[in-house]
């Protein structure tokens, strides 16, 4: 099987293998019906990548750190190695990692605060009899549903191998910054994915049985600064953008209105249970997608409720909130009373109206088990081998906003211009 990606070039997998066979089944065949990124083609035209695309990158990515383990078999013991099944079990497991996200990806959980995670609607979709990965699973080993399970949670005995899928830099990650750099058209996502992985190395910890994970120092130090450099960028230029923030704080507004009226017409029966707090069938969870979903938007902004049609023809329509940024020495509380007290003056309902978005990311938070190792064989913490890995430890970036009705944009700024 050989497939054409403008991430990687070409891609290609055993016409029988375990990708081939899960690739067919109807729960991937969903991830086309998803979008990555979800609402990231406000501000990135080209954003509409799918989860599907996303899966197929992170198998290839898993396809090249095992071929790069089997060159370094020699340097760990026999337990550590991969061997032909288990490398069909993680194939699976880089395959499957997002099976369970809801439409819009990780939107779908801001709006539902009370859902389930992907993470787990991930585990339903392998674990269920029902599913056609399951079954796809169970055709290669009775019990590789409860091994690709467990490792796409980072549960595995061969602990490297449980690190490449759930990971400081995964196939996850590897491929996602990537991929949505590359479909936002930006250059901050560019990490060097070839030399990072010639720069793996995996070493036996004194008085330990199970091989870690290191970084040639000589080689490879630079392409791991740029991994964490270039994914707090995305955060920083993408994932994060302000309009990006504004379509989501619509879509919460706009569920959070769908669970205060109760069922509407034209929303999915999946939907209405989970706004009701109600457990669904995986089978009815798998109904959602993003289709799904702009369809009841469409039905929504010709609904009778005023609120509920503002929202639903702002989503589909792009009349996303405007944003101003705060200080960020400003208390939360003081910035969310000033918004609701100018929405309250304008007409508006503060519930519905706009919201104070604020989100802090830590520039690198250390992982003790990523080591350096020199060509002498000494080991250093990353902190300690990369000035620059120092010096994000020990920043905090904070994205900090107030948004609002676009018409109301002169009222903001005189309202909250002392918390600028």
């Amino acid at each position: 099987m050989i497939l054409r990606d403008p991430v990687h070039g070409l891609i290609s997998f055993e016409a029988h293998g375990v990708v081939a066979r899960l690739m067919d089944t109807r729960e991937v065949q969903r991830l086309r019906r998803i979008r990555a990124l979800g609402h990231a083609s406000v501000a990135f035209p080209g954003a509409e990548h799918s989860r599907f695309a996303h899966a197929v990158g992170s198998a290839h990515v898993m396809q090249r750190y095992l071929d790069r383990v089997r060159s370094l078999a020699s340097d760990i013991p026999a337990s550590d190695r991969i061997d032909d099944d288990m490398a069909q079990v993680a194939l699976a497991a880089a395959l499957l990692h997002d099976v369970g996200h809801g439409p819009f990806s990780h939107t779908f959980e801001a709006v539902l605060p009370d859902g389930r995670a992907h993470e787990e609607w991930t585990s339903s979709i392998i674990l269920d009899p029902g599913t056609e990965v399951h079954a796809a699973l169970r055709s290669l080993d009775p019990t590789a549903p409860e091994l690709v399970e467990r490792l796409v949670h980072g549960r595995s005995p061969i602990r490297h191998l449980a690190r490449a899928v759930s990971g400081t830099f995964d196939v996850d990650r590897c491929d996602y910054l990537l991929r949505d750099s590359y479909m936002t058209g930006v250059r901050y996502g560019l990490l060097d994915l070839d030399w990072l992985l010639t720069a793996l190395r995996l070493y036996l910890p004194p008085g330990d049985t199970a091989a870690a994970l290191a970084v040639d120092g000589e080689k490879g130090l630079t392409a791991v600064e740029g991994f964490f450099l270039n994914r707090l960028y995305m955060y920083r230029q993408v994932y994060l953008h302000k309009a990006v923030r504004a379509a989501d704080a619509v879509s919460r507004a706009l569920f959070m209105r769908l669970r205060e009226l109760g069922p509407q017409p034209g929303t999915p029966p999946a939907l209405e249970a989970l706004l009701r707090g109600e457990q669904v069938t995986t089978g009815e969870f798998l109904q959602l997608d993003d289709a799904a979903l702009q369809e009841a938007i469409r039905r929504h902004a010709e609904a009778g409720d005023p609120v509920l049609r503002e929202l639903a023809q702002r989503q589909r329509d792009r009349r996303l909130f405007k944003s101003m940024r705060l200080s960020p020495e400003v208390p939360q509380a003081t910035a969310q009373a000033r918004l609701d007290a100018l929405l309250r003056e304008a007409g508006h309902d503060p519930r519905y109206a706009g919201c104070v978005d604020r989100v802090e990311i830590d520039a690198y938070i250390e992982d003790e088990a990523l080591m350096v190792l020199s060509s002498r064989g000494r080991l250093q913490r990353l902190l300690d081998a990369s000035p620059v890995m120092h010096g994000l430890s020990r920043e905090t970036f904070v994205h900090y906003r107030v948004l609002f009705p676009g018409e109301l944009r002169e009222r903001a700024a005189s309202a909250l211009a002392d918390l600028r």
